[in-house]
């Protein structure tokens, strides 16, 4: 049976818009900032993680267990919506 939380997680990954890296374009980003609810490469996950989470706490996509309100964050924002932001 597969978790409902995660299978939204992975239909958000394919949307267009999430399929780059909010930061530097790079393809196929598999991790978040849960609380700007964003997708990132392992590059800017690392640089995300300096700035403290306070401003960004990151999770992986494949690895950590997300919670609703962060899916829900990220359903709500995603990549453009960031992007066309800052």
């Amino acid at each position: 049976m597969t978790d409902p939380l995660r299978a939204r997680l992975e239909r958000l990954l394919k949307l267009p818009e999430n399929a780059f890296c909010a930061d530097c374009g790079a393809r196929g980003p598999r991790w978040g900032s849960v609380k700007l609810g964003i997708f990132i490469c392992p590059q800017c996950a690392g640089i995300h993680r300096k700035l403290g989470t306070h401003i960004s706490f990151v999770q992986s996509v494949s690895i950590d267990k997300w919670k609703p309100a962060w899916v829900e964050t990220a359903e709500r924002v995603g990549n453009k919506v960031s992007n066309d932001y800052y």
